[in-house]
């Protein structure tokens, strides 16, 4: 399995994706969800709505 991460270039943040990552559509946002993410708070799974990145999931969609 390969070892992945997430890279933003403009703040050179790297997520590891045996850290808990999540692919959100902001569409689908309760009201308040994506300030209170974006401020640091612990949002519950169900909340907002995302769907589960890890190493096993993006190997098996990238390197199949």
């Amino acid at each position: 399995m390969k070892r992945l991460a997430i890279y933003h270039p403009g703040t050179g943040t790297v997520i590891s994706l045996t850290d808990k990552t999540y692919l959100v559509d902001l569409d689908l946002l309760e009201p308040g969800v994506l300030e209170e993410m974006e401020a640091g708070g612990a949002v519950e799974e169900r909340a907002h709505k995302g769907w589960r990145l890890d190493n096993y999931n993006m190997t098996n969609l990238f390197f199949e």
